[in-house]
């Protein structure tokens, strides 16, 4: 069953947050997965979304990735504390239930081994991720036998762009394996809200 995740932006110190939720994920001694935007290279809504968090309270808001059970802990948790200096119930600033989240991604490769390393890569996605988009080129060109990998002219060329789309926490999975290929470009990863 597809696990349901909320973008939360938490208003406070970084380390005070990050020991909150590590804190309550080892009081609870359950499993549940969170994510910083930061960390794992999720796009923000918009340029002056960025700017706007970078002149009024720079390092201060966190958006975070974490699965609905988490959450509910969480805002549960919270709410029977007394409001202290460094978090409180109203330190969650917003929540919006995600929908689904995409990255595109592109790759070149000038050498038969390679291309097939990045096929690989591609093909292996975790369940429950869709490609779409996918527009692989495969050129080989006989004049340029012998010509070395500086060369504006290769013998082989692989080329291509694609797609992926899914849920949480398979895209940062694919988006992580993708990117540790060093001919494979991961956009950030955007997500869509309800």
């Amino acid at each position: 069953m597809a696990r349901t995740f909320y973008e939360v932006v938490f208003e406070g110190n970084y380390h005070t947050i990050y020991g909150l939720l590590e804190g309550f994920l080892l009081g609870t001694g359950k499993r549940m997965a969170y994510y910083f935007s930061k960390s794992v290279n999720i796009k923000r809504e918009t340029f002056s979304e960025v700017i706007k968090e970078w002149v009024t309270l720079g390092n201060r808001l966190h958006h975070v990735i974490i699965d609905e059970e988490f959450l509910s802990g969480i805002k549960k948790a919270v709410q029977k504390q007394p409001d202290v200096k460094h978090f409180g119930e109203n330190y969650i600033k917003s929540e919006r239930k995600i929908k689904s989240a995409t990255f595109d991604f592109e790759f070149k490769a000038y050498a038969k081994k390679f291309a097939d390393e990045i096929k690989a890569v591609i093909e292996q996605l975790p369940d429950g991720l869709t490609l779409s988009d996918y527009k692989p080129h495969e050129e080989v060109d006989r004049d340029a036998k012998g010509v070395e990998l500086y060369s504006p002219d290769h013998e082989f060329t692989f080329k291509g762009t694609g797609k992926i789309q899914g849920g949480f926490p398979e895209i940062i999975e694919a988006w992580k394996k993708l990117d540790e290929h060093p001919l494979i470009h991961p956009d950030s990863i955007v997500i869509e809200r309800e």
